[in-house]
């Protein structure tokens, strides 16, 4: 920049800090184009544009430009830009106010996120001024030159440092109107759809309580109009009757005092006289003039408190059927149990689930469903004694608790059998289900009891088990618990708590497979998870995988796997050599994949290792499909956009579709190597593979053959097309430092001699 006087840049700020000033809101664009513009000339830049930072997000956009004829303007290639990927630029933005970079290609190696995106805009030198909020950046106003290298003097900077404090103050004036617009807007149309009453309520220091907002269902619910409560809350809360008053006005007090939400219910008198129960439950919040406004909403309540009664009465019984719950079940084990005790006999608890029962809930509506479910709950009832119970615990599953038998464990077995042969028989006739005859069977789970103190859990899960044992064994069975059963349940909580204990010592690794090109290059690695279990050995993943799935324990594995994952690469991308080009591709499971923080997270370790986004690739596997589309294509847009890329794996094992491939943001295929593996030998699966081939390149996604074991295989994958591959033929997954080694002599091998 040319050296200006200091009373020239003043005028200059002056008349451009008036603009601003006396520009109102509906002008705010207008005077910020203007502002960026003059500035623009005034420096003589080929760009002058205004940043924003979405806070939500941490996005970053061009709002407003400024270009002079025949310079390619850049606003619509810089949106929602991930500010994860410019960590020098956040630096240099938070560490001063002026940014100057008078030389690109001068940039240091830190900054080659942001030296790669100024050479895309063909900038040789530019200026930001970073604008802040609360001493946070919020965003930035800025110059590009494209043809000369700019660094502005003290006076220059001193200039844009005031500016960048004017225009912060007015984006800031901006933003809060903006917002206060779209709540106001928001909030209209909320309560215009809520089925109660939307309310901002509020007490000033003197008393005076008033509702600034007040939706218009208060006349159907209270019989008062918006215009009459609005300015004074009176008329309503003389609605509450009398005996209620005290606690409403003790309850809105408390939580003034201690700021903490306020939950009440109480009955009111509503303008045609009906008497209803109210709910009102709001969150305070302190003004600067010490008044407290609350924002909740008022429900009415009347229908549910008349069917409390009610539901007191069902509280033990199943509605559908009639029969005992869950809950009367236990206590009537519980007398079983102690009748047990006391009269030296033995009892049954006896798990009945229907077989295919799903299929004609599906097939046939959920009314011929419950009409079934109605009609077993009878034929039990007609099948057992008066003194035992019949329960529902829910779905198609039937609970019995059968008393009275011999104390001898095999007599009480072989009566219990007959018993149940019973109850089977019963089951297997004919259902008529609304004018169609239907035939349906049982699978039975027999566990005895006798003169033991067994809780329900306990006795539900051993006939449970044994009631699956009767559905491997081929439906329609009976099936007394053992021992085995419970081993095997044994089995899996002694894995699962060895799995947690794995995660908490850290006893988990990652090796690494190398995928190749079709000259044998190294064009990329699969990060695989290991666990070498000190009492187990090495398990394998097929095992501990899909149970950290059902545990709820894969959040904390697959932030692990990325975390190292993703440190191993920034480790890499510091050698500068072929490692810091490979990209990566890492796992994860549909659960994770579908966590509503599972975008941010990937962010949050990107910033946290310093690993670039460009070297990581997430793989997913169809089940991650099996959701709404909308969603997963927003997912799979966000990690795209953070220049992450995207791999299906296991393609044409699962939910295969061409429907969802075209919508999806996807950027690369993976052959299942089930259909690699035969490739040779069955037609249908080389039919298959050379399928995916073709619908790869239509739809311009590269494609991996995975598990090529042997050279046959690979050539005849290349006469498919096939470029990219993957398997024991090349390289197992190796350890770390065993990966670089593989790499490094792959290298030196395409080196030149």
């Amino acid at each position: 920049m040319a050296e200006k006087m200091p009373q020239s840049l003043g005028k200059l700020f002056n008349k451009l800090s008036l603009e601003l000033a006396s520009a109102s809101t509906d002008e705010f664009d207008g005077s910020v184009q203007s502002f960026i513009g003059q500035l623009g000339l005034h420096f003589g830049a080929d760009r002058s544009y205004l940043l924003l930072i979405d806070d939500a997000t941490q996005t970053l956009s061009v709002t407003h430009e400024f270009c002079p004829p025949g310079i390619t303007p850049q606003k619509e290639a810089i949106q929602n830009v991930p500010m994860a990927r410019f960590p020098w630029l956040a630096a240099q933005l938070a560490a001063m106010t002026v940014v100057s970079v008078p030389e690109v290609e001068e940039l240091a190696a830190e900054a080659a996120e942001e030296q790669s995106e100024f050479r895309r805009q063909d900038i040789r030198s530019l200026v930001l001024v970073g604008l802040k909020l609360d001493g946070e950046v919020v965003g930035a106003f800025g110059f590009d030159f494209l043809s000369r290298s700019v660094s502005p003097g003290e006076p220059e900077r001193q200039f844009l440092g005031q500016l960048a404090a004017i225009l912060g103050s007015s984006v800031h004036r901006q933003l809060l109107s903006v917002r206060n617009q779209q709540f106001e807007h928001s909030l209209f149309r909320y309560s215009e759809q809520f089925p109660g009453v939307i309310f901002q309520f509020r007490v000033y220091p003197s008393g005076r309580m008033t509702f600034p907002f007040i939706s218009r269902k208060v006349e159907e619910m209270f019989g008062l109009s918006q215009a009459s409560v609005k300015p004074d809350a009176t008329p309503l809360l003389e609605c509450i009757v009398p005996e209620h008053q005290a606690a409403v006005f003790s309850g809105i007090d408390q939580s003034w005092q201690t700021l903490t939400p306020f939950e009440v219910q109480f009955q009111a008198i509503k303008g045609n006289g009906e008497t209803a129960w109210i709910e009102a439950r709001s969150v305070p919040a302190e003004l600067a003039d010490k008044s407290v406004v609350w924002h909740g909403y008022f429900y009415d309540i009347t229908q549910k408190k008349m069917a409390e009664s009610e539901i007191e009465q069902l509280a033990f019984y199943d509605p559908l059927t009639g029969l005992p719950n869950r809950r009367l079940l236990r206590d009537r084990l519980a007398q079983a149990l102690a009748g047990s005790k006391r009269q030296g006999n033995s009892g049954a608890l006896v798990f009945i689930d229907l077989d295919n029962f799903k299929t004609i809930n599906d097939s046939a509506g959920h009314v011929v469903g419950d009409e079934l479910l109605v009609q077993v709950g009878q034929r039990l009832q007609n099948s057992v004694r008066e003194w035992d119970t019949v329960a529902r615990i829910g779905g198609d599953e039937f609970v019995l608790v059968l008393k009275g038998f011999p104390s001898d464990p095999a007599r009480a077995a072989a009566r219990v059998e007959k018993v149940c042969e019973k109850l089977r028989d019963a089951l297997n006739e004919p259902y008529n289900l609304h004018g169609v005859e239907y035939n349906g069977s049982p699978s039975i789970g027999i566990t005895l009891f006798h003169d033991h103190d067994a809780p329900l859990e306990e006795l539900l899960s051993q006939a449970d088990m044994a009631m699956f044992r009767a559905k491997e064994d081929g439906r329609n069975c009976i099936r007394f618990y053992d021992g085995t059963m419970q081993k095997k349940v044994s089995e899996r909580l002694a894995l699962e708590s060895d799995l947690r204990a794995a995660i908490r010592g850290n006893q988990f690794s990652v090796h690494y497979q190398l995928q190749v090109d079709e000259d044998g290059n190294s064009v990329g690695a699969e990060a695989l998870l290991r666990w070498q279990c000190p009492g187990r050995g090495m398990v394998s993943p097929s095992e501990f995988i899909p149970l950290a799935e059902e545990s709820g324990l894969i959040g904390q594995l697959g932030y692990w796997v990325l975390e190292d994952v993703l440190f191993q690469i920034a480790n890499w991308q510091l050698r500068g050599d072929l490692l810091s080009e490979l990209p990566i591709a890492v796992n994860v499971s549909a659960k994770q994949f579908h966590l509503p923080s599972f975008c941010s997270t990937v962010m949050e370790i990107l910033r946290k290792t310093g690993a670039s986004p460009r070297n990581l690739k997430i793989e997913i596997t169809e089940s991650a499909l099996a959701y709404d589309l909308t969603i997963v294509e927003e997912t799979l847009r966000t990690l795209r956009s953070m220049g992450v890329r995207v791999s299906l794996d296991d393609f044409g094992t699962g939910y295969s579709s061409l429907g969802y491939l075209k919508r999806l943001s996807l950027d690369e295929l993976k052959i299942d190597q089930g259909f690699v593996r035969d490739i040779l030998d069955d037609p249908n699966d080389a039919a298959i593979a050379e399928t995916i081939l073709a619908l790869a390149s239509a739809l311009r996604l590269s494609a991996v053959a995975e598990g090529v074991e042997t050279e046959r295989q690979r050539e005849r994958l290349l006469q498919m097309g096939c470029k990219r591959f993957q398997g024991y033929l090349f390289s197992r997954p190796l350890p770390v430092s065993a990966f670089e080694a593989l790499i490094e002599q792959s290298a030196f091998r395409r080196s030149p001699r």
